[in-house]
């Protein structure tokens, strides 16, 4: 069914800028439908006609504007209709903050506007044999990549496994190693040897997710002598800092 055109909501009390910000630069969307397959994750349905024909790549990002301010949260699709103007994102809303708000409150019929799609990651001319590295914020990308990448390893640090796994079943990612995370991050020595395991000898790795353990990871793959050219990184968040994507 046709997605009728939602109509341009500018909250009361909106300032110049934000007005000329949201008029100009973002497409209005609908939330059409809501799941909730666990406590802490939320599948999102968002639709409308401004997103009918955009081109988007996996590994593309939008840019969810929050209420109040030009304050934004980014996601990954992991399906995207260009046709329908449809796309799904992974809500994740584990913890506080504005983010973690919206995706708990999220309803159909609610009117969002949105930046994007737009280019994020860099996903073109992989090797045969990927090898992902992340955590909650990457599944929405992992489930993405995985149509295009049939050879694609996952490896996820998260805070409950039990969630995760049926997450990631549910996105047909039911293969990905799952790791609990740690306070002093020592669980990521067992990520990095997940990973060492899975690779071949021509092997792309995309790094993505918390920034320090992306660091971290990173060390030790160029320490084993992996070229700069084998490495796709890109930091969604770290603890205390805002805005990194």
């Amino acid at each position: 069914m046709r997605q009728t055109a939602v109509p341009l909501s500018l909250p009361q009390g909106a300032g110049l800028i934000e007005r000329a910000f949201t008029r100009l630069l973002l497409r209005m969307v609908q939330v059409t439908r809501v799941e909730a397959p666990q406590p802490d994750f939320r599948f999102i349905t968002l639709q409308g006609e401004s997103l009918e024909h955009c081109d988007w790549l996996p590994g593309d990002k939008v840019q969810i504007k929050l209420d109040g301010g030009l304050q934004t949260r980014t996601y990954t699709p992991f399906e995207f209709d260009p046709l329908s103007g449809r796309m799904r994102i992974v809500g994740y809303c584990h913890g506080p903050g504005p983010g973690a708000e919206w995706v708990r409150s999220a309803r159909p019929g609610e009117a969002k506007a949105v930046f994007g799609p737009r280019g994020s990651l860099n996903l073109q001319n992989l090797a045969s044999c990927t090898v992902l590295f992340g955590d909650e914020t990457s599944f929405g990308l992992a489930a993405a990549l995985r149509r295009d990448e049939p050879g694609l390893h996952c490896v996820f640090e998260v805070v409950s496994p039990t969630q995760s796994r049926a997450i990631l079943q549910a996105l047909g990612l039911e293969h990905a190693r799952v790791i609990e995370r740690r306070a002093d991050d020592s669980h990521l020595d067992e990520a990095i040897d997940a990973m060492r395991r899975s690779a071949e000898i021509r092997t792309s790795f995309v790094l993505t997710g918390r920034a320090p353990a992306i660091q971290r990871v990173g060390r030790a793959l160029k320490a084993d002598g992996t070229a700069a050219n084998q490495l796709r990184s890109k930091p969604y968040w770290a603890l205390g800092r805002k805005g990194l994507d």
